[in-house]
C-alpha cells in the first residue's frame, strides 16, 4: 500500500542521510526526505477530518513528542522521555487510523 512505501521510503532515506559523507549527496537526500514528507503532511491534512477527537489527540501527542525529541539532541538523558512519548503518539496515530479505517 501507498502508506506502507511512503514509510519505507522515509525510513530508508534517513538511514542513507545518517550513514552519507558525501555533503552533496547528503543534501540530495535531506531534499527528498524534505519533500516526501510534506507531500505526506499535505495529503493527510486534505484526507483526515480535523473535527476527529482522535485527530486532536493525535496531533497533541506528536507534537509532545517533537518536543522531547528537540530537547534530547542537546541532552541525551532525554532520550528515553522522547521514546515514551513517541509510543504514546504513535498509539494516537493509531487510533486515529482506526477511526477513518486505515
Amino acid at each position: 500500500m501507498l502508506g506502507d512505501q511512503l514509510s519505507t521510503a522515509l525510513t530508508n532515506l534517513t538511514k542513507l542521510i545518517v550513514r552519507e559523507k558525501n555533503p552533496d549527496n547528503l543534501k540530495l537526500l535531506m531534499d527528498q526526505q524534505e519533500r516526501l514528507a510534506g507531500e505526506l503532511q499535505v495529503f493527510i491534512d486534505k484526507v483526515v477530518d480535523q473535527t476527529l477527537p482522535e485527530y486532536a489527540e493525535a496531533a497533541t501527542a506528536l507534537e509532545t513528542a517533537n518536543k522531547l525529541a528537540e530537547a534530547a539532541k542537546a541532552d541525551l538523558d532525554k532520550v528515553a522521555a522522547t521514546i515514551t512519548a513517541m509510543a504514546r503518539a504513535a498509539d494516537k496515530v493509531s487510533a486515529l487510523a482506526i477511526k477513518v479505517g486505515a
